[in-house]
């Protein structure tokens, strides 16, 4: 199997520990220009998901992610030394920023850090979007978002809590604003 799309603009091929699902669209290769992670499986895709133009996945040597299947993120910027969890049919929009750190430090950790040393087997998901959940435009889910099956974050929303299943979550910092019939 090749590691090149046949599409990309990009030249340079997907790192080794990405598997992405039958029928994964991934825009460019460029997304893992920042990708640093050591981890067994650093990224895996269900299969149906859509990975489309402005999503990064800046992982440190630690960082690991999993999407399910048939997901979109549109333009999502990913930036986790630990793991993220995406569970099947969740809807990420432009430009969210999903962060363990207050500051984007995988680039900066992945220079000094042995791969041996520092990367561990199992690792307790830091950050968690459930099964058919929706992300608005420019949120923010930081260390400890843990989102609630069904549910929604409003555009620009900043999440760093739990978000119970089939609610909606908006402002900054985000609030619980409503519960949705499941």
């Amino acid at each position: 199997m090749s590691r090149y799309l046949d599409h990309d603009w990009f030249p340079e091929s997907l790192p080794e520990n990405v598997e992405l699902g039958e029928r994964t669209w991934l825009y460019s290769t460029y997304a893992f220009r920042h990708f640093q992670s050591r981890r067994t499986i650093g990224l895996r895709t269900g299969h149906d998901t859509g990975l489309y133009n402005g999503t990064f996945f800046d992982l440190g040597p630690n960082g690991e992610v999993s999407i399910g299947d048939y997901c979109t993120l549109v333009g999502a910027i990913i930036c986790s030394n630990g793991r993220v969890e995406i569970g099947d049919y969740a809807f990420i929009a432009h430009e969210v920023v999903i962060a363990d750190t207050f500051a984007a430090l995988p680039g900066i950790l992945g220079q000094n850090i042995s791969a041996a040393s520092e990367v561990h087997q199992s690792q307790k998901a830091r950050i968690v979007i459930r099964e058919n959940v929706w992300i608005g435009a420019r949120a923010v889910l930081l260390d400890g978002a843990d989102i609630g099956e069904g549910a929604i974050v409003g555009a620009a929303a900043v999440v760093d809590f739990h978000v119970p299943p089939f609610s909606v979550v908006a402002g900054n910092p985000g609030r619980i604003v409503k519960k949705i019939k499941s």
